[in-house]
């Protein structure tokens, strides 16, 4: 069950028909063999007739003389007659040498005694050959006498060998013609299956409205196919109906989280506050900020899935850009004793400086998040023919081969260096690819495990 089905399909239909050539094979071989030896047995019931009408018993060698007219119609040298008494003594014989014993056993010659047509088939001879015979009992005129009549089966047998030789020669022909037509029929049959599976596995997320070609036929293949679209259609109303949420409801949270942290600014201007209270404000403030981001993040995720994204391109230089979100962390590298330096100058790419903004703030807070108290955090300035970008290592845990590829999808989060303890949402980087990409760059991570993460960032340079 583990083979292709267009494997399985020319296996099981040149198996049926291998079955049905054994069977009419072994029927046409059966079939031709009972009518040769019923002609046979016609042919020895007719030269018994006729010996036996023109024997009179009138002197030695009159047996002879009819039973050798009567042969001539059989095949010569390998027919033979016999006369024998009912007590088994051969009287008189003619035709093949092997007359000259007695042809039929005594319980045959008993049988034909009574009356009866005795038929067999035995081998005869120091070759063994096959004969088919008659015995029979002579008119009342001859009480006592029994005519055999044989002869060889020899050329009956040849012919059923003949036909078996082209038989075995034309069926495993017929099978490899069969097994070619088979696979061609199979490959035929299926070729709209396997148009359907590389049309729905090139389907991607942000093109969830192409669908399958439908084959005008009506049969499986068509419902199979209209069965896929319908599918596709639910797909994307809901991915359509899930990004309609997600933004109307992260462009609904921004005015009350903006109200919230404005009144937590106002109360902790008040210098008569307690400390506790301060302290749980300070708290509540804080993950007001953190709630702001998770929003600000499906809110452009949810504009770059609905094609609302815009972007406003200039000429940047990244040495500023980068000393703004510094200066932005300073705080928060300073409570952890966390270095952060720059490296390089005069980088300058295209892009625009609002979104940059935010993909470089991302790595940034991304790199301190994940590095440990009294680490480093590099950010290196590059600048390449027609590219330019930034790298931003982190001194952190690292990321497993196994994740490294899945970093950038949208919530995922590696465990246990990228988890829910360090507060991020895993969508910081989702937002990394999806505006650099939009803005014709690249972006890429490399890792290693307890040796830290960087992470690349390649944007098209002005032109000179």
């Amino acid at each position: 069950m583990t083979l292709p089905i267009r494997v399985r399909l020319t296996a099981w239909y040149v198996g049926l028909l291998a079955l049905l050539l054994a069977a009419v094979s072994t029927f046409v071989l059966l079939r031709l063999r009972a009518d040769l030896v019923l002609g046979i047995d016609r042919s020895l019931d007719l030269r018994a007739a006729q010996i036996a009408l023109g024997f009179e018993g009138r002197g030695e060698g009159e047996f002879r003389d009819v039973s050798s007219t009567s042969l001539e119609g059989l095949p010569r040298g390998e027919s033979a007659a016999q006369l024998v008494s009912v007590t088994g003594t051969v009287l008189e014989t003619s035709g093949d040498a092997v007359a000259g014993r007695r042809l039929v056993t005594a319980q045959q010659l008993a049988a034909a005694s009574r009356g009866g047509r005795v038929r067999g088939t035995t081998r005869l001879g120091p070759d063994r050959e096959p004969f088919r015979l008659l015995a029979a009992r002579l008119s009342p005129g001859h009480p006592g006498q029994i005519i055999v009549v044989a002869t060889s089966l020899e050329e009956m047998t040849g012919s059923v060998h003949r036909l078996l030789v082209l038989l075995l020669l034309a069926g495993p022909t017929a099978l490899a013609a069969a097994t070619i037509g088979g696979w061609l029929l199979a490959r035929r049959a299926l070729a709209p299956v396997s148009e359907m599976t590389r049309a729905a596995s090139a389907i991607e997320p942000e093109a969830l409205g192409e669908r399958v070609h439908v084959p005008p036929a009506r049969d499986e293949l068509g419902r199979l196919a209209e069965t896929l679209n319908s599918m596709l259609d639910r797909i994307e109303r809901a991915v359509t109906d899930q990004q309609r949420l997600v933004g109307d409801a992260s462009h609904e949270l921004r005015t009350p989280l903006a109200i919230m942290r404005a009144e937590l600014d106002v109360s902790l201007r008040d210098p008569t506050l307690p400390r506790p209270t301060r302290e749980a404000f300070e708290s509540n403030r804080e993950e007001v900020e953190r709630m702001t981001r998770i929003v600000e993040n499906l809110l452009v995720l949810a504009q770059l899935d609905e094609g609302r994204f815009q972007i406003k391109t200039e000429r940047i230089r990244l040495r500023d850009l980068v000393g703004v979100v510094v200066t932005e962390f300073e705080p928060v590298a300073q409570a952890r004793q966390i270095s952060v330096s720059t490296l390089g100058d005069g980088a300058e790419v295209v892009a625009d400086p609002r979104w940059m903004h935010q993909v470089v703030r991302n790595l940034v807070d991304n790199a301190l998040k994940y590095s440990s108290a009294r680490g480093q955090v590099a950010i290196e300035l590059w600048d390449e023919e027609h590219r330019a970008g930034l790298t931003v290592r982190d001194a952190g845990p690292g990321i497993t081969a196994e994740a490294l590829p899945r970093i950038f999808d949208r919530f995922y989060r590696v465990d246990p260096s990228r988890s829910r303890e360090a507060g991020g949402s895993g969508l910081g980087l989702a937002i990394v690819k999806d505006v650099v990409e939009a803005q014709g760059g690249t972006v890429w991570a490399e890792s290693e495990v307890g040796r830290g993460s960087s992470f690349f960032i390649s944007l098209p340079t002005p032109a000179s």
